[in-house]
């Protein structure tokens, strides 16, 4: 029945598509150059994993790779496989043009919203609902379509770029779900067993897009329950065997997934929480009053209510807050209402079971951050159902009993969506950069640290520096989620920043108080960074200090084994010194710093010509490096080669401005080892007569064609 009405209504059909994808373009318009935010930055621009650049198997294989490495594994885990491989396909077609992976997640949306519509279609016309909705199922599905893929809460699963996870995982799952309707609709064996395998790829798909999507097998039981079985088959002694079976295959198809996909969700639950400033009882407490939050923000959709921070305090038992007490309150009533209503009301039900079934992963027992908007894209899928049936009620019954009312109904239902496509539509205006996204989170949760820090690294970035300061510091006394790591994270970038202005001992002063507040893994850069700030404070030995405490952690990290090796090689200890560079060399070959010093090192014991392999390697490699030809330079004097020395001071002399050259002297006198992101392992002494006698020379001549001319 279903398959003819479609039929007979194609052309309204595909009017109603076409009207869906419109408005989602225009609401979704002002986003295709939306900037680059926070976890996109880890996920992408710095994942060396995803920077696909040729066809081979083994870069695309490894694309599907987590950017972070544990510790004690050789390799990086899968981590969202599906998700990470388009983030890989849009960087081999675009690179870091944010336009390309916009066009991407925007047309996931719209291909999500097509399908929820003929989902929905197929549900309101499912067996249970006796064509209660009769000739107007395709208004009902269109209406609660554009509500959903319009409502300005979607905005941070589509414009913020890595949240491609949510929305893709939300696809599949979707797919899943249409799929195994349409094989409830099959009329032949084949056909079902068809749609049922392919349901089960699309399952597969979403756990691989992001584990949310674990509780697919839950929500076709749901659709089953309230749209296809029949109400007396629940008094039936058969029945208790059906549901046994049904619960035990869906046990072991999610354990199968996860299995799979390599996901041990206890590790994560035991290791998770002793990040986190809360306990598991509490995130549970907690998690009641958030969803009733993203509840008011739904039924009430406007600008102000979103946000990427929002303040949450945390709750600690039933009563403090008392909001807790009176959020489960709430929530029970609704599953209470959801339950004695599945035959009399099915798509209120429906709405219901699913936001909370879509909610089970991320907002109960696992150590996420409390709050984010995004995870609402797959709990909302079905929501608008309810209400957009009750308002087609609501306009049938007035159109018989009072043409005003109607007439105003049939004014307010589109200026509705317009107004919630245009909320949609402002709101993705501040996710235009960081700057405008931390400047309205500020507005909205002045007394909280992130907004303040995440506007600071957005003045940072501008070179507003004292601003950025100014930012950071008051953070310290402002409240946060993880109060040790926010700590952290503004003593961490005001140290940066002092070394940024070569203010080397201020920078030494905060860069210690960040490790001294944090000693994880989010310690170890700011660490590195102390022992630069320690090296150009003419600290060695504390330094080194710094240096050995990194490497019982990392001891493989070429940049680390590199800078021992310099340190120690600056303290003329040559033979300690060229160990950790062999090492750091064996790891990574192609390290510009490592071959760099090690050439110098080798210089220093006089093979000179083994240290000009190295020189000449890290010299192709980066081409615009004045310390490398610099190397180069003390290497040939030392080796008393004419023709090489004539040659490398050409080449200095002809790719360097002679300011650029002056600077690198001036620093490197003031006994800084470290300038522009590179370590220094030349003598002056040896190198700046050659080169102010080759620029005199130079000069001369210059002097001598002016006169001539």
């Amino acid at each position: 029945m279903m398959n003819n009405g479609l039929s007979q209504n194609r052309s309204r059909i595909a009017g109603s598509i076409l009207l869906l994808l419109i408005l989602i373009i225009m609401a979704y318009a002002n986003t295709f150059n939306a900037a680059w935010q926070l976890d996109d930055i880890t996920n992408i621009l710095d994942n060396r994993n995803v920077h696909v650049s040729t066809l081979s198997l083994h870069d695309w294989s490894r694309s599907m790779r987590s950017p972070f490495l544990d510790p004690v594994a050789t390799e990086p885990a899968l981590y969202r496989p599906i998700s990470m491989l388009t983030f890989a396909m849009n960087w081999y077609l675009g690179g870091d043009d944010v336009s390309g992976y916009h066009l991407v997640n925007i047309g996931i949306h719209c291909v999500t919203a097509v399908l929820l519509y003929f989902t929905s279609l197929f549900l309101l016309c499912a067996p249970n609902m006796n064509s209660r909705y009769k000739g107007n199922e395709l208004f009902i599905a269109l209406l609660a379509t554009l509500f959903w893929a319009l409502h300005p809460i979607q905005t941070q699963a589509v414009t913020y770029i890595v949240q491609r996870m949510a929305s893709l995982a939300a696809l599949f799952y979707l797919s899943g779900i249409f799929l195994y309707v349409k094989g409830r609709s099959a009329q032949t064996p084949e056909k079902k067993g068809l749609f049922f395998g392919l349901c089960l790829i699309s399952y597969f798909l979403a756990m691989g897009s992001k584990q949310n999507a674990v509780t697919l097998p839950a929500a076709l039981l749901l659709i089953e329950v309230i749209f296809y079985t029949d109400p007396g088959f629940w008094k039936q002694d058969r029945a208790k065997l059906i549901c046994a079976g049904v619960v035990t295959g869906l046990t072991a198809i999610i354990i199968v997934a996860l299995f799979i996909l390599q996901i041990n969700p206890f590790s994560a639950l035991v290791e998770g929480y002793s990040l986190r400033p809360f306990s598991l009882t509490q995130r549970l407490l907690t998690e009641f009053r958030v969803m009733v939050f993203h509840l008011y923000q739904l039924f009430y959709p406007t600008t102000g209510q979103f946000s990427i921070v929002h303040e949450f305090e945390i709750s600690t038992s039933l009563l403090s807050p008392w909001t807790t007490s009176a959020a489960i309150g709430a929530i029970i009533s609704l599953i209470i209402t959801a339950f004695f209503k599945m035959r009399s009301q099915p798509l209120l039900s429906l709405g219901i079971f699913f936001f909370f079934l879509g909610h089970s992963v991320e907002s109960t027992i696992f150590p996420l951050e409390l709050v984010f908007e995004h995870r609402n894209y797959l709990p909302t899928l079905f929501l608008f159902l309810p209400i957009a049936s009750g308002l087609k009620i609501l306009m049938g019954q007035y159109r018989r009993r009072n043409s005003i009312v109607y007439g105003c109904l049939v004014v307010f239902v589109p200026l509705l969506v317009a107004g919630i496509g245009l909320a949609a539509y402002t709101r993705n205006l501040v996710w235009a950069g960081p700057k405008s996204l931390w400047q309205d989170a500020l507005q909205k949760a002045p007394s909280l640290a992130r907004p303040h820090q995440g506007l600071a690294r957005a003045y940072e970035s501008e070179n507003q520096l004292d601003l950025a300061l100014h930012l950071y510091e008051k953070a310290l006394d402002l409240k946060d989620p993880a109060p040790r790591l926010s700590r952290f994270i503004s003593y961490s970038n005001m140290g940066n920043i002092y070394k940024k202005r070569g203010a080397y001992e201020k920078a030494v002063h905060y860069l210690t108080a960040a490790i001294s507040v944090e000693t994880g893994v989010y310690a170890n850069r700011t660490r590195y960074n102390l022992v630069l700030c320690l090296l150009n404070s003419n600290r060695e030995d504390d330094a080194l200090e710094q240096l050995d405490t990194l490497l019982t952690r990392e001891e493989n990290n070429t940049r680390f084994l590199t800078t021992k090796g310099f340190i120690l090689f600056q303290q003329g200890k040559i033979e300690p010194a060229l160990h950790p560079l062999r090492q750091a060399w064996q790891h990574n070959p192609e390290d510009v710093q490592t071959l760099l010093v090690l050439g110098m090192a080798l210089s220093s014991t006089g093979a000179y010509e083994r240290a000009e392999q190295y020189l000449q390697k890290a010299q192709i490699i980066s081409p615009k490096n004045l310390v490398v030809y610099l190397g180069l330079l003390e290497n040939a004097v030392k080796m008393q080669d004419s023709h090489r020395i004539d040659r490398y001071l050409f080449d200095i002399t002809n790719l360097f401005r002679i300011n650029q050259i002056e600077y690198f002297f001036s620093e490197h006198a003031r006994g800084y080892h470290y300038i522009k992101a590179t370590l220094v392992p030349v003598e002056d002494r040896i190198v700046l007569p050659y080169l102010a006698d080759y620029l005199k020379k130079q000069a001369e001549k210059m002097d001598g064609v002016a006169g001539g001319w």
